[in-house]
């Protein structure tokens, strides 16, 4: 068996069924949170990973947003220029199509905030939601018209 069958070997008997398992697992993570129902984007405030991509310095955050019509657990990578700090761009992606494994250990770390962050969020929502219902039947009950 020479050098690269070993390591395929390796990869498929030590890496392949471990990476599915875990796969299974955030997939069903993020299903609870697609169904949660908010449609307000709500992002932890501290990066998750840092990475040097030959010269690009990547950042990515962890959040509760819609990609593509759907909402979800989402990653935000956040790309600059190493010298100069320049915005070059960004990549987003659900939760689940990761495939670092350090970046989805760190963001499993992080979704009991981000969670709590999420709670803040619906409740500022029901507060709004109450005061906009008071503005509209006070506007609707007017005796005077426009």
């Amino acid at each position: 068996m020479n050098a690269y069958e070993k390591l395929r070997k390796q990869v498929s008997d030590d890496l392949v069924p471990h990476a599915r398992e875990i796969g299974k697992g955030i997939a069903d993570i993020s299903s609870n949170f697609k169904m949660l129902g908010l449609e307000t984007a709500v992002w932890h405030p501290e990066k998750i990973h840092t990475a040097n991509l030959g010269g690009i310095d990547g950042e990515t955050y962890l959040g509760y947003a819609r990609i593509e019509g759907r909402w979800g657990l989402v990653l935000r990578t956040i790309e600059r220029d190493q010298k100069s700090d320049q915005y070059v761009g960004q990549r987003i992606l659900m939760l689940e199509s990761c495939s670092n494994l350090e970046i989805l250990a760190n963001a499993l770390g992080k979704i009991g905030e981000l969670a709590v962050g999420i709670s803040k969020a619906i409740n500022h929502q029901s507060k709004t939601i109450k005061r906009l219902n008071g503005m509209i039947e006070s506007l609707q009950h007017l005796e005077c018209g426009f």
